[in-house]
């Protein structure tokens, strides 16, 4: 370990507070799906994949904030604090979505005033302009800076970033029937279009002539021969690629999946068979004596 990070010490390094509530979310979720679920006696549980996705979005939501990878965002590096955002927004964010079944969402939607908002904050343009402005907003120098010297600003931008992150990915993600996620064609669009809107903060951070940030022009330098400038297109190109990696796996998985469904229709004979829309339809025995009488 580097000697500028040794000299933290263990409780700044690792974040002992934060562990224990990410170890009590994880025993209040096995609670809530194991024993609870089984004394209310009428949910299904949840599938064993949907019980990874959760845990891993915890262990990643500690890596995030908890981990050395904090103290490195906060003083020494921009590339690091990006990466944070991006944990939070595109890995955290829709992994908590795959992990959480119908019925663990169902109460908060039916609480008369949460359910109206949760309804209108997960429409797709609500949610994706939502994320977007919000998120280029929070990299706006001046809002940047003053999060990286007010801890309670700094606490309300992760957790901005994490809320909004869910709420953008619901119209893909859905784990509620009564706010269903958008039709397979659509999803695809829809992630293309944030990925569009993630270009305007990638852009900016990444092709400035200048650094942005005055914090990281005083900190220390973590790494040798890292400028403020080359660790700000760093921390752009970071953004950039885990968008791509995550918008584009989606993409991927929505598209194979549309295509099976499609298939699946068409094998149960909901959809005609590709030979059937090509070919004109015979006409009957019927239907030639009728013309051969004409």
């Amino acid at each position: 370990m580097p000697a500028m990070l040794a000299r933290w010490g263990f409780d700044a390094l690792w974040n002992p507070p934060i562990l224990i509530g990410v170890i009590v979310m994880a025993l209040a979720y096995a609670w809530v799906v194991g024993p609870l679920r089984r004394r209310l006696g009428h949910h299904p549980p949840p599938k064993q994949g949907q019980q990874i996705a959760f845990y891993l979005a915890l262990f990643l939501l500690y890596l995030a904030v908890g981990s050395p990878l904090d103290v490195i965002s906060d003083h020494y590096l921009f590339s690091a604090h990006m990466l944070q955002h991006m944990l939070l927004a595109v890995v955290v964010a829709p992994l908590l979505l795959l992990g959480t079944p119908d019925w663990f969402w169902r109460p908060v939607y039916q609480a008369p005033v949460v359910g109206r908002l949760l309804a209108f904050l997960t429409r797709p343009l609500v949610a994706v302009l939502l994320f977007n402005i919000l998120f280029s907003y929070m990299h706006f120098p001046g809002f940047y800076d003053l999060s990286l010297k007010n801890e309670t600003v700094h606490f309300l931008e992760h957790a901005t970033i994490l809320v909004t992150g869910m709420l953008m990915w619901w119209p893909v993600l859905s784990p509620l029937p009564e706010l269903p996620a958008l039709a397979d064609p659509m999803k695809i669009l829809y992630l293309f279009v944030d990925g569009l809107l993630m270009m305007v903060a990638f852009a900016t951070i990444t092709f400035a002539p200048v650094p942005l940030y005055s914090f990281y022009l005083k900190a220390p330098r973590l790494i040798p021969g890292v400028s403020p400038l080359l660790d700000q297109q760093m921390g752009g190109l970071v953004m950039h690629y885990m968008t791509l990696l995550a918008y584009g796996t989606a993409t991927v998985w929505v598209f194979f999946r549309w295509v099976r469904s499609e298939r699946m229709k068409e094998e149960f004979g909901l959809l005609p068979r590709p030979e059937q829309r090509q070919q004109p339809s015979r006409p009957s025995g019927l239907d030639s004596a009728k013309g051969g009488s004409r």
